[in-house]
């Protein structure tokens, strides 16, 4: 009978140390979202490369969408993988563009500029330079991903 209660009391303590080891909650959704988001990065600029297109990417503190440039102006892909992502409640992406990225020049209309794409990525393989930072409103950590001039990305986190 001892023994039983030693193995209940070890099999509650194995459990509640697997528990606390798996973490919190916001760092692993957080980093799903990161992961998701480079890929999808990496994803639409193999698109680009393929179908020889020039597609662009426009980050709110909120989520992101993906654009492609079709006649001229910049279209918002509604459909697909490279459909638009809402954050989940509490998330938010603060991003910075770095010196020196691709610039394509389109028209200068309102609407357009409100669309404007702030990321660029084209079909050439060139991905405008940027950091983003994805964090959490609640917390004190963030995750880090960043591209440069050849499209290469690199994230890491929590910081």
């Amino acid at each position: 009978m001892e023994l039983l209660v030693a193995l209940l009391i070890i099999g509650v303590m194995v459990t509640f140390a697997g528990l606390s080891l798996r973490g919190d909650p916001w760092a692993e959704r957080m980093h799903e979202e990161t992961r998701r988001l480079a890929a999808l990065l990496e994803l639409a600029a193999e698109n680009a490369l393929l179908e020889s297109r020039e597609l662009a990417v426009r980050f709110e503190p909120d989520g992101y969408h993906f654009l492609r440039l079709q006649e001229g102006q910049w279209r918002e892909l509604a459909e697909g993988v490279l459909r638009p992502r809402t954050l989940p409640p509490g998330m938010e992406l603060e991003l910075r563009l770095q010196e020196g990225g691709p610039i394509l020049v389109g028209d200068d209309g309102e609407d357009q500029e409100r669309a404007a794409p702030q990321v660029y990525i084209l079909s050439s393989g060139e991905m405008t330079p940027f950091t983003l930072r994805l964090g959490a409103l609640e917390r004190d950590y963030r995750y880090e991903l960043r591209a440069d001039l050849l499209g290469r990305l690199e994230w890491e986190g929590p910081l």
